[in-house]
């Protein structure tokens, strides 16, 4: 039976994606800022920086995953639950990042006396 695609194929269609996140994400912060304000602006690039980064994240952990599975083999419960927490984690990181990084952001804009 053959394979639907092969690895070199995922390899390229994962480099894709990650690099169309990373990308759309700069653009959608580029046509979206022009329309607010200073502080609002600030927030809104730190949102899409993270969200450009997360396409970068995407590329890493495709490539961490799959050495953890050559190594501990496809139907491997170790490697299911190792890649399970650093789902998680990242998942945990990006949400955290996502939240809190335009918060500072706009406080210390605020914040920041003489403007």
């Amino acid at each position: 039976m053959k394979e639907l695609i092969t690895e070199e194929q995922a390899n390229w269609i994962i480099l894709g994606l990650s690099i169309a996140i990373a990308l759309g994400g700069l653009g959608f912060g580029f046509f979206w800022s022009a329309s607010l304000t200073s502080l609002e602006r600030k927030a809104h690039w730190a949102r899409a920086l993270i969200v450009s980064v997360v396409g970068l994240a995407v590329w890493g952990f495709w490539n961490i995953y799959n050495s953890i599975e050559n190594y501990y083999g496809l139907d491997s419960l170790k490697a299911l639950g190792i890649n399970f927490l650093i789902s998680i984690s990242l998942g945990v990181l990006f949400f955290a990042l996502f939240a809190l990084v335009p918060r500072w952001v706009s406080r210390s804009k605020a914040g920041s006396p003489g403007r």
